[in-house]
């Protein structure tokens, strides 16, 4: 590349004067339009992160393995969210739900409701808060507050108080771990107290 012939510092004063005037004009008179588009830039961000993209009410999701339904959620409401802590794919549930385990609504092994929760419908994953009920085809069934369901890691657990009633009486603890189909399930610290039916206090008739 050849340099342009050389001129008198003079010459390049008033030049370089008009192009930094020029320069200034510019950015003067884009700062406006500059400051616009941000606050735009962070209104939209920010309603992406606080308004669901999409909103569902009484509505529902059929988990499939290889064409079969394996867990079906009924739900009042479900929010999805575009971007932010909540991930596409990621919903949250609220105004009470249903989550039907092992099947469709119609036929399925156990049942899962609470108040709210997340529910991950790529992977099956739910997180459910409030008022939580889970419910074996045994009829066991299973009382706290807090519950993580994991489908695909076939997992159940709390570190929250539970109650747990069966047909023998009730056990009490904290902390479960259990299949997710609530077949089989440990509570990891039990109180020590096991409440038994009335029908298991009764005397055999041979006694």
């Amino acid at each position: 590349m050849a340099w342009g012939p050389f001129r008198p510092l003079t010459t390049c004063r008033p030049r370089l004067r008009a192009a930094c005037f020029g320069a200034a004009t510019v950015l003067v008179s884009c700062q406006p339009f500059a400051s616009d588009e941000a606050q735009k830039a962070a209104e939209q961000e920010h309603a992406l992160r606080t308004v669901p993209v999409q909103t569902i009410v009484d509505g529902s999701f059929e988990y499939t393995e290889r064409g079969e339904v394996v867990n079906a959620l009924v739900a009042g409401k479900l929010d999805r969210w575009e971007e932010g802590p909540r991930n596409d794919g990621q919903w949250t549930v609220s105004e009470g739900f249903t989550l039907f385990i092992g099947g469709a609504q119609g036929n399925h092994h156990a049942t899962l409701s609470a108040t709210r929760g997340t529910y991950d419908d790529q992977h099956g994953h739910l997180e459910a808060w409030d008022d939580v009920v889970l419910v074996n085809e045994e009829g066991d069934r299973l009382l706290t507050e807090h519950l993580v369901w994991l489908h695909d890691s076939d997992l159940v657990r709390t570190e929250r108080p539970v109650e747990i009633f069966t047909d023998q009486g009730v056990l009490r603890g904290t902390g479960l771990r259990a299949d997710s189909q609530f077949e089989t399930y440990q509570i990891l610290r039990p109180t020590g107290s096991f409440e038994l039916s009335l029908d298991d206090q009764k005397p055999s008739p041979d006694e």
